[in-house]
């Protein structure tokens, strides 16, 4: 548990309080504590850092700089104070820790919040996208549409980056958007909570992403960003649309301007198949169960356990990757080449059957696209 503190002067420190049980905390003392008015006793400087050691800290405190009310100047009265647009931001941040490992930290948390005290600046993701600054801190409330664990198998299930695609109400607007959902990369240093990652293994949450990192085109959630089921109590709007996104989610429509590690929509027509991959099962034609048995009575026929009833009429699933030829949308290239795992339901497994199907809209992860030729990669996904 970390706390950003400033003092009258406009000084930062960092304390380093205690390793907690689990990220659940988190939220409670920042509900808690954040805003108040603290008095540290019986701490010791484990650091005096600069910028050039922690661009990380650094950006999240000029994130909060100028101060909102005039700061005391050091050397002078206590009554003399200096406007805080004539203030240089800070070079330097102390890093603080309990002296005896213990806390000794107190809060009124009866006390009013604090003038010095910043609430998170919250923003569309539209506007974020806008923004040409790099390394810059950005908070936003947005839906996770689609989750991509890391797939690199000499690293750790629990060291893992995770990629969330999301969006909002600025990016689902009426008029024509690009894109549709945005990459969120979740990296190991961000501490995620109980309440968080099970969220994203059940539903498609909305959350609170509180001082994530914008810069080179990308949204990191890194040490020091939050992730919160609710938005804080306290935060600043600024006229950004807070609103939950209605109605059905759209994506954009694959074109030759889709890029790698994006999430899109595909139509097209199938003009190939790899054999050598498809492989096919049964399913019911009435509940979509795939795990039938055979008939105890007849066992040229199929049982299905969830309907208790024998199937007839079996709907064949088949796994394989397709060939597609999709339309783009750009004068210069009038189609697409695409290669797709994907699933279909079909009447018979012949693969001859699939060729000259239509398919369409499928939501779709891109593994790789390239513009000579114009050949593109996809994974047929469902959305959270």
């Amino acid at each position: 548990l970390c706390l950003l503190v400033q003092d009258a002067y406009g000084m930062f420190s960092e304390v380093q309080l205690q390793s907690l049980n689990s990220a659940d905390d988190t939220e409670q003392y920042s509900r808690r504590w954040e805003g108040k008015f603290c008095c540290l006793a019986g701490m010791k400087i484990l650091q005096r850092t600069t910028r050039g050691r922690a661009l990380g800290l650094f950006s999240l405190i000029d994130s909060l700089w100028p101060p909102v009310v005039p700061v005391k100047v050091p050397g002078q009265s206590q009554d003399c104070e200096m406007m805080t647009t004539d203030l240089p931001p800070p070079s330097f941040c102390y890093i603080l820790a309990a002296q005896s490992g213990e806390v000794h930290v107190e809060v009124d948390e009866e006390e009013q919040i604090s003038n010095l005290y910043q609430p998170p600046a919250v923003r569309g993701l539209k506007d974020i996208l806008q923004i040409h600054a790099c390394n810059e801190r950005c908070s936003f409330w947005a839906r996770v549409l689609y989750l991509k664990p890391q797939t690199k198998l000499n690293v750790p299930v629990n060291q893992r980056e995770i990629c969330l695609f999301v969006t909002d109400c600025t990016l689902q607007g009426p008029a024509h958007v690009a894109p549709k959902a945005v990459a969120v990369c979740v990296t190991t240093s961000c501490a995620l909570s109980r309440d968080i990652t099970e969220a994203l293994s059940t539903a498609s949450p909305l959350l609170f992403f509180k001082d994530a990192l914008w810069g080179n085109g990308e949204i990191i959630c890194v040490e020091r960003t939050v992730l919160l089921l609710q938005k804080p109590l306290l935060c600043s709007a600024a006229g950004a649309d807070l609103s939950e996104p209605t109605g059905p989610v759209r994506l954009d429509e694959l074109d030759s301007a889709t890029q790698a590690n994006s999430i899109c929509a595909l139509r097209g027509t199938v003009v190939g198949v790899n054999e050598s991959t498809a492989f096919s099962w049964p399913t019911c034609d009435r509940c979509g169960n795939g795990k039938l048995e055979l008939c105890p009575q007849d066992r040229r026929s199929m049982y299905c356990n969830q309907c208790s009833q024998a199937v007839t009429s079996p709907v064949m699933k088949m796994q394989l990757e397709v060939f597609l030829r999709c339309p783009s949308r750009s004068q210069k290239c009038p189609g697409l080449f695409v290669l797709i795992n994907m699933l279909l339901s079909l009447q018979s497994y012949e693969v001859q059957s699939v060729l000259g199907k239509e398919v369409g809209l499928l939501n779709c992860y891109v593994h790789s696209a390239t513009s000579h030729p114009n050949c593109v990669a996809l994974e047929e996904i469902v959305l959270l």
